[in-house]
């Protein structure tokens, strides 16, 4: 158990037993120790009341926190930020609105827009592709690379010809596969 000390953390609490919780949930409230008769007490409180209630020192309140709901929480998020960032980094490096839209689900609007927001120009037209050995290394790169996640794949192969923008690396991996 957490001991809440600010009296407007302890006040958003207190306001939040009084108004938002309703009677379905007078089980847990029970369970916490507080009963019918006190919920009804502090329920005709008003707001003043109930800042002075929660300034006073005297009274302990304490949260429980669900520790692996909150780690699932957080890796959660920080996928999510993962995938912000690598949908960033293939905007930046040139990835063409149809990948944009097989990777990660993004209109082609949304695409152009992020564009626009990172500063990112790209010649009208089909992408100008290496020569034929140039384009053969990298689909060799491409089949060596066998994560299941298109994205990761992408992302390596990207890395490994830098200079290269993403639709390009896109097209020859398309045409070698269309090949096969």
């Amino acid at each position: 158990m957490l001991s809440l000390h600010d009296p407007q953390v302890r006040l958003v609490l207190l306001n939040h037993l009084t108004t938002q919780l309703t009677d379905r949930q007078t089980e847990e409230l029970a369970a916490a120790g507080i009963g019918g008769a006190l919920l009804t007490h502090l329920r005709k409180l008003t707001t003043p009341d109930l800042g002075r209630l929660a300034s006073m020192r005297s009274l302990g309140i304490s949260v429980a926190v669900d520790c692996e709901a909150l780690k699932a929480g957080v890796r959660a998020v920080m996928r999510m930020h993962e995938a912000q960032a690598l949908e960033t980094y293939f905007v930046r490096h040139g990835a063409s609105t149809s990948l944009m839209s097989a990777l990660f689900k993004m209109r082609c609007k949304r695409t152009l827009q992020r564009r626009r927001e990172l500063g990112v120009q790209r010649a009208p037209g089909r992408v100008s592709l290496p020569d034929y050995s140039v384009r053969e290394r990298i689909y060799l790169a491409w089949r060596a690379n066998t994560d299941p996640s298109p994205r990761d794949r992408y992302f390596r192969l990207h890395q490994e010809f830098p200079d290269l923008p993403i639709a390009v690396l896109e097209v020859i991996v398309r045409d070698f596969e269309a090949d096969i």
